[in-house]
């Protein structure tokens, strides 16, 4: 009986322990894939690598591998801008060549400025919303017409199968001649319009000083509570306040029938970060949409300024010999790299237990953006 009772108060730890180890043993022991992904940065202006360390995260989570077995590194494997020790830095371009690549990702290329590279400006998590004052000049940044052609030689006859640009990859400082090149490429066309869900509008809270001005005319921002800036290229601002012009749900990303079959899932979710609105091309899929819940007055304020009430949220394009992606978000900016990319389905457990919150961007990642890129990542392996 004593025996009994000791094998029974062991089983229970036992067995957790057991539960515990097996996914990581699971993910130890399932085979690497090889997929070769170029991936372009040009806005790392510290080393937190934030606006692509999302994606690298989610290769390595997945035992996605370089061509030469290696796995991913969010701090080498891209081009772009490379921060270096006493303020100095260097950049790569993109390959003349892209044999071999079965991926090019566009992650950011709104570039570095001067200001905030030098420290005035450091760790402003809005340098590439692509809108802000330029007077400082940049040290590096732009799409460029290389940039492009080396991108249509890859997608037209390099090989590569799918391109995938995420904001902000075509809005300010890019010029609109180099717009234009890529436009085709990607099946989609910006309207000069970018936004942002603010928890609070307030000046000097979280909304940018070039937004709302230096606070010398207490009228020019009368503003506070939670809700939506949008500001054009050309200087315009449209501001939505919540239960005002906009619901109380902020920016919903709802999945169209062509983005459920893709990601298998049926989530509407907030997004709560930068994004742009862009024109989608004929033949394209508007796989999810962003919905801001507008009252009449609200839809009055859009239809002035010339703004559809919902505008695409993830945009694909078939192309002859590749397939195109456009997120109209910052949806590989992620500042967290945990360990627990060595265990399987941790991907999963995220999403199970990050819920959706006013202020949060972690639900968008885990509910959209990894199962996103798992089926892209899936499909791009699988047409190797």
């Amino acid at each position: 009986m004593k025996i009994i009772k000791a094998w029974t108060f062991w089983l229970i730890p036992v067995l957790l322990v057991a539960l515990a180890v097996t996914p990581w043993i699971w993910w130890e022991i399932k085979p690497d894939q090889t997929l070769q992904v170029t991936i372009l940065d040009k806005t790392v202006a510290n080393d937190s690598y934030r606006e692509h360390k999302g994606l690298v995260w989610l290769l390595n989570q997945q035992k996605y591998v370089k061509a030469d077995g290696q796995p991913y590194d969010y701090t080498k494997d891209y081009y772009g801008f490379f921060p270096q020790a006493d303020g100095k830095y260097t950049t790569t371009e993109l390959p003349e060549q892209m044999k071999g690549t079965d991926m090019i990702y566009l992650a950011d290329t709104y570039g570095v400025e001067k200001a905030e590279y030098q420290g005035t400006n450091a760790g402003d998590e809005d340098s590439s919303a692509g809108t802000g004052d330029l007077s400082q000049g940049m040290l590096y940044g732009g799409l460029t017409d290389t940039d492009v052609q080396r991108i249509k030689a890859g997608v037209e006859g390099g090989g590569v199968k799918t391109l995938i640009a995420e904001f902000n990859s075509l809005a300010t400082p890019t010029k609109q001649s180099v717009r234009k090149q890529i436009y085709p490429l990607l099946g989609v066309e910006w309207t000069g319009w970018t936004g942002r869900y603010f928890s609070d509008l307030t000046r000097g809270g979280e909304v940018p000083a070039f937004l709302s001005g230096n606070g010398s005319d207490a009228n020019q921002w009368p503003y506070t509570g939670p809700g939506i800036v949008l500001v054009h290229e050309d200087g315009r601002v449209v501001v939505l306040q919540e239960g005002k012009q906009i619901g109380t749900e902020g920016v919903q990303t709802i999945l169209t029938t062509q983005g459920k079959a893709l990601l298998g899932l049926n989530d509407t979710v907030r997004y709560n970060y930068w994004f742009d609105i862009m024109k989608p091309a004929a033949g394209t899929e508007v796989l999810a949409t962003y919905d801001l819940g507008l009252t009449e007055d609200g839809r009055t304020k859009m239809q002035e300024a010339g703004i559809d009430g919902s505008f695409p949220a993830i945009i694909q394009q078939q192309h002859d010999s590749y397939v195109s992606y456009y997120f109209a978000g910052d949806y590989a900016d992620h500042d967290q790299y945990p360990f627990w990319r060595r265990y399987e389905g941790w991907e999963t457990v995220k999403r199970w237990f990050t819920f959706d919150r006013p202020n949060s961007e972690d639900a968008f990642y885990w509910h959209i953006y990894v199962p996103l890129m798992k089926a892209i990542l899936a499909q791009t392996a699988g047409s190797k």
